[in-house]
Order: structure tokens, then C-alpha cells, then sequence
């Protein structure tokens, strides 16, 4: 988005509010009468939740155009170029967005669990987080939250690594600004792989996804042995709740149990970015609401011990690889409605 763009967006955006503030200023007056009172403060409830909704998504526009114009780096994915490094200015402007829409009391439960895996992945041993996923704005939100906790801090943000597919990084959806902005290893999802029904296209698919893929691979080995936390999405998509299978388990992710030594989970209750139900990333942007998030990390535990307890319940004639998978999403889900239970009393207080 060039500058001259966002120069008239953001006048027309002033003038849009002008109109807005004076049809809110007048409602604000009839709901102070007499006279249908009741109906008109009914009317403005909703006028006033429409138009925090309209300011917010005028908000990340304007960031958006300012990310634009910060990002000039080269994001084709190839194999040579599957790590991505962010862009500390964009994580900033990010940053104080979600400052600005997060609700008050919005806060990381058990950051001493998130400081401990930390300092596991200082002294070299390899790190985990397996975190759910519920919206295109959960990652900006981590390490927002990351930055903020008085016990991790910048340091501890940065050293994250998320595993991120190739939709996200697409240069033509509005989430890609976001996703750019932050350092990350580049995928090819094996949900989009699978989803291709036509054996010759699956082929020529994984001609291209196959040596991206696996430079992905060698890219995290080398990096989680040296200081940086590797945070995977298990579901690999964000949950969409006309669509149960959004909150299953990849098969894909009993590799990366194999291969770390330390795991956390990360619970992500509230959310700011809600999808769309058209799947249009980019419709997604424009629902976006303040929410009180609360994140819950749960103790550290050694990656081989839960893969050894696991395959060992699982039932007989059931695929243990996609058993233990699912366990994994069995415990984001006891942390979730855990937390989900604080966090509506509070929301009610």
C-alpha cells in the first residue's frame, strides 16, 4: 500500500469519524429523554460495540499500510529461503495494536513455566511449545504477551520460532504484513497436500513441497539446538467451529515429539480475530473485537516420556502415532476449559 494511499484512507477515515461521533453524541441524547429512552439505549449499546468494531479494524488497516512500506524482504518461499527473519519495527507497530484491543486483565497464566523452558533452551537442550490455535492474530498476540510479562521480557519473545504454513505467507492476504513481521520457518502444511484429490497434481505438489519441507527440517534442528524455542500449531489450521476437523491433531506433529527434548502447552483462551466462516482470510480482519486473552502455560515435561506413556494407552488396532497426536490436543483442551472458566467470571465482574 503506498503512502499516498494511506494519506487518503486516513483522511477518509477522519471524516467517517466525525460522522460517526455526531449521529453517537445524538443517540446519546435520546437515550437521555424521556421518551422511548429505553429503545434508544438499546440502539446505542449496539451502535457503540458496531463503532469500537469499525475503529479497530480502521486501526489495523493503518498499521497495515505502515507494515507494507517497512517490509522489503524477500519472501518468496524456496528451499534456500525457509527461515524468514521479522522485522523489529513491525513488531512494534503490531504490538501496540494489541495493546489497544486486548481488554484489561488479559495476561499469561504460569509465565515462570514459559521462563523455565527458556533458560532449558539457553543451555542447548531443545524446546517446544505445541499451542492452539484459533485465529491469524494468536502469533502477534504471544509475543505480545511474551514482551509485556514482567518475568520473560523481549528476549524471551524473540527467541521464538513459529512453524508456519505457506498460506499465511501468500503476498496477496492482508494477513501476510503480519505473519512477515515476525521471524518463522516456512512449511508446506500437510493439510494442503492432502486436501488435492487429483494424483497428478498431488505429484507435481510435492515436487515443490518435498525440498521446501525438508530444508524446513534441517532449518529447525540447526536453530532449536541453538538458543531458539520452536512453537508449532498442532491443529495446523485455526479451529473454526463449523468445521470440527479445524481441532484435530496433525499425524505430523508425533515427529516433532520425537525429536525435542522439552515440551510445553500453551492454552489460548479469547480472541480478537474470530474467522470467517467464508474461510477468506481476509474477511477475517474485519471482525476483529476486543476480547479479554488469557494464555496458560502448563509445567515443562520431557518430550520421550509422553510419547512412551501415550503409545502405551493406545487402544488396540489404533494408528499410535495419531493416537498420541490427539492426546496432545487433549491436554490444549483441559487447559482451555480450565482457564475458560476464570476467565468468564471475570468477564462478568
Amino acid at each position: 500500500m503506498s503512502n499516498k494511499f494511506a494519506n487518503i484512507f486516513s483522511q477518509r477515515h477522519l471524516a467517517v469519524d466525525e460522522i460517526l461521533n455526531s449521529l453517537y453524541k445524538r443517540m446519546f441524547l435520546l437515550a437521555n429523554t424521556e421518551k422511548n429512552s429505553h429503545y434508544y439505549k438499546k440502539q446505542l449499546k449496539i451502535f457503540r460495540i458496531g463503532k469500537e468494531m469499525s475503529d479497530y479494524y480502521s486501526q489495523l488497516r493503518m498499521v497495515f499500510s505502515e507494515l507494507q512500506a517497512e517490509l522489503q524482504g524477500d519472501y518468496e518461499i524456496r528451499p534456500d529461503n525457509v527461515y524468514q527473519e521479522g522485522n523489529h519495527t513491525c513488531q512494534a507497530l503490531i504490538g501496540r495494536l494489541v495493546d489497544e484491543i486486548v481488554l484489561p486483565g488479559s495476561r499469561i497464566i504460569g509465565s515462570e513455566h514459559i521462563k523455565d523452558l527458556y533458560e532449558r533452551s539457553q543451555k542447548g537442550e531443545s524446546c517446544l511449545l505445541l499451542v492452539e490455535h484459533y485465529s491469524n492474530f494468536d502469533y502477534p498476540i504471544i509475543f505480545r504477551f511474551f514482551e509485556n510479562d514482567p518475568l520473560l521480557g523481549q528476549d524471551v519473545a524473540r527467541s521464538l520460532i513459529p512453524i508456519q504454513g505457506m498460506k499465511l505467507s501468500d503476498k496477496e492476504s492482508v494477513t501476510s504484513a503480519f505473519t512477515h513481521s515476525y521471524s518463522t520457518i516456512v512449511i508446506y502444511p500437510s493439510r494442503s497436500i492432502d486436501s488435492v484429490r487429483d494424483p497428478d497434481k498431488k505429484a507435481e505438489i510435492r515436487k515443490i513441497s518435498t525440498p521446501i519441507n525438508h530444508a524446513a527440517m534441517r532449518e529447525l534442528t540447526d536453530r532449536k539446538y541453538h538458543g531458539q524455542m520452536i512453537l508449532v500449531f498442532p491443529s495446523g489450521t485455526r479451529y473454526r467451529p463449523w468445521d470440527p476437523e479445524s481441532k484435530k491433531g496433525v499425524r505430523e506433529i508425533f515427529t516433532y515429539l520425537k525429536s525435542f527434548e522439552n515440551i510445553l502447552f500453551l492454552g489460548i483462551n479469547g480472541n480478537i480475530m474470530k474467522p470467517h466462516q467464508s474461510d477468506d482470510m481476509n474477511a477475517d480482519v474485519k471482525a476483529i473485537e476486543e476480547d479479554l486473552v488469557i494464555l496458560t502455560a502448563s509445567p515443562v515435561i520431557k518430550g520421550k516420556e509422553f510419547r512412551k506413556e501415550r503409545i502405551a494407552q493406545t487402544p488396540e488396532g489404533e494408528d499410535s502415532k495419531q493416537f498420541v497426536v490427539d492426546q496432545v490436543m487433549v491436554e490444549l483442551e483441559k487447559i482451555h476449559n480450565s482457564t475458560e472458566k476464570i476467565r468468564i467470571r471475570e468477564m462478568k465482574n
